[in-house]
């Protein structure tokens, strides 16, 4: 057997990983007391992750201005990762085109367990999404990406997992089987999963079938209470389609992106729709 983890060096390698995703969401740098009180860390042993970070190279420090700022290690970390949808292909570009063009929050989820954790969002040009910066991770069958995923899986996988998840979950939480597979059976017909979050959002979500990867990429898009309009909500559900079929297709397929010119046009015609 191996040795059991020592809990304080688990502890900071969870904070040291906080610490770098605290500086996603147009968050480019921040003061030792920036993440101190973001992050309800003790002042001292955050200026030790700190530096413990700059001296690994993953942080600059401005010395003059007392403010550290991501390297290009981090931007590295995990190219290697899915590369064709990252270090290789147009992930994060088509992610900004389609907030643009939907004027909405785009959201990437990706399966882990029995959950969805919501990995990387995306705002409309000149916007911050405060609300959606809240989002973290939801049961599977609690939320639209979730139903994406499942709604990929046969019968029987489907069944072992909702299984796990309602013995793991609270009692108002538990799913009926057969409901749910008939959800995802007409989930899986339209294409999409189309949920309300608790804030009275919607969430459209689909799932991204690239040849390289395994079926747990969702790509979502989070809109307001103008989507219970079936025309308005045809309208974000084909940008979002255009987005994943981008994705889904082989490196080879792919064209290049739109001009700003043709990405206006859309964005002014879904504005008109509205």
């Amino acid at each position: 057997m191996g040795r059991p983890l020592d809990p304080k060096k688990v502890k900071s390698a969870q904070r040291a990983l906080e610490v770098l995703e605290y500086f996603k969401n147009g968050r480019t740098e921040a003061t030792v007391m920036d993440i101190s009180r973001s992050m309800g860390y003790p002042q001292s042993s955050t200026s030790e992750l700190l530096a413990c970070l700059v001296t690994l190279g993953y942080l600059t420090k401005d010395n003059k201005a007392r403010t550290y700022r991501p390297t290009a290690r981090v931007a590295v970390l995990g190219a290697s990762v899915q590369p064709a949808l990252f270090s290789e292909g147009q992930l994060l570009p088509v992610m900004t085109r389609l907030a643009d063009d939907a004027d909405a929050t785009v959201i990437l989820g990706n399966r882990v367990g029995l959950d969805v954790q919501y990995i990387h969002m995306v705002s409309p040009e000149g916007a911050y999404d405060d609300e959606a910066s809240a989002y973290g991770s939801a049961p599977l069958t609690q939320s639209a990406m979730g139903k994406a995923v499942l709604a990929a899986m046969d019968h029987n996988s489907m069944r072992g997992l909702v299984h796990r998840l309602n013995a793991e979950c609270t009692s108002d939480q538990r799913v009926a089987f057969d409901q749910l597979e008939q959800e995802c059976i007409e989930i899986d017909a339209q294409g999409y999963a189309f949920m309300k979050d608790e804030r009275g959002r919607w969430l459209i979500a689909m799932l991204i079938s690239h040849p390289d990867h395994d079926k747990s990429l969702v790509l979502g898009l989070l809109v307001g209470k103008d989507c219970e309009d079936d025309e308005q909500r045809d309208n974000y559900v084909q940008l979002l389609r255009g987005a994943v079929a981008r994705l889904s297709a082989p490196k080879s397929a792919q064209t290049p992106l739109a001009s700003p010119a043709i990405r206006s046009t859309t964005h002014a015609a879904l504005q008109l729709a509205g």
